[in-house]
């Protein structure tokens, strides 16, 4: 697998239109607005080049050395990260994609899609999970998604000053030829809780 071209496929060759207020992001590209839940702000610009370059990614010995040098350079930025305003944890990046550029040439639905993306996480995050993981497909709003089972990871950063067993959960939602991604990553102190992921999901609307 080259994973830097996974990752570079990934990009849009527009800048999303995102308009933000009080209460709401919208992204007018698809239509789609995203209420904010309670104590959640949008993250400085800063918090993503924070992340790449304190976290230390895994060594996987499937990379060559080429990819394994070159892929993280290759990760960019997502179009918003919220986080929670008194504790930054839980945090929670969006992504669009072009669905075609998850899907290549297989005709896969939006569950699919969502197990795809914990298939290969595992190259990004190194996964404490005793057994594989599923996505369960849910509907929002009218809207086509899936939701990944809890990945566990142990989140190290390169001078070793955090080294915290954490969680992320993946959501994907169809949205025509796109699809609209979130990682949210909290861990045992720092919990998204299941209402406040249900009012999140619930938030997610054309």
């Amino acid at each position: 697998m080259n994973l830097t071209k996974e990752i570079t496929s990934r990009k849009l060759n527009f800048e999303p239109q995102v308009e933000i207020s009080n209460d709401s992001i919208k992204i007018k590209d698809i239509a789609i607005s995203i209420d904010l839940i309670e104590n959640f702000v949008i993250a400085e610009k800063e918090t993503f080049k924070k992340f790449k370059a304190e976290y230390q990614f895994p060594e996987n010995s499937e990379l060559n050395k080429k990819d394994r040098e070159s892929f993280a350079d290759a990760i960019f930025e997502p179009i918003f990260i919220l986080e929670n305003i008194e504790k930054k944890r839980p945090i929670i990046a969006c992504y669009l994609f072009d669905v075609r550029a998850l899907k290549g040439k297989n005709n896969l639905n939006i569950r699919s899609i969502n197990k795809f993306e914990l298939m290969w996480t595992s190259y990004l995050a190194e996964s404490k999970n005793d057994r594989r993981l599923n996505a369960k497909r849910i509907v929002t709003n009218g809207l086509n998604a899936a939701i990944s089972e809890t990945y566990q990871f142990e989140y190290k950063t390169n001078n070793g000053s955090e080294n915290k067993l954490s969680n992320l959960k993946i959501l994907t939602i169809e949205i025509k030829d796109y699809v609209l991604t979130f990682y949210i990553v909290d861990d045992e102190k720092n919990p998204l809780n299941q209402a406040e992921l249900e009012k999140f999901i619930n938030g997610i609307k054309n």
